[in-house]
């Protein structure tokens, strides 16, 4: 990421999706696959998504219904998978590299 992708948090129709922009927000793309298809009304708190250093960029969420995924090549396949969930809310989310 370098700047000019921009992922949202957002959860429209109950239908949880990202969004990716790699043009500074001129156009949008919906990244919802792996996502629940179904009523999803999540809230993703600013804190609660966050990017790792690997290229390619993996993403990862925290919603405060308790569950938490992550997107293990934003760039390619945007393809969603959950880590962990019935956990508490989720308030923050970090990502860091081994040593």
């Amino acid at each position: 990421m370098d700047g000019t992708d921009v992922w949202p948090r957002t959860s429209p129709g109950g239908r949880p999706a990202a969004y990716m922009t790699r043009d500074g927000g001129g156009t949008w793309q919906r990244q919802d696959t792996g996502l629940p298809p179904g009523h999803a009304w999540w809230t993703v708190l600013r804190q609660a998504m966050a990017q790792d250093g690997y290229d390619p960029v993996g993403l990862y969420l925290g919603t405060t219904s308790g569950s938490l995924w992550m997107c293990a090549d934003a760039a390619g396949d945007a393809r969603w998978s959950m880590l962990a969930q019935h956990l508490p809310h989720i308030y923050a989310v970090e990502a860091a590299l081994p040593a």
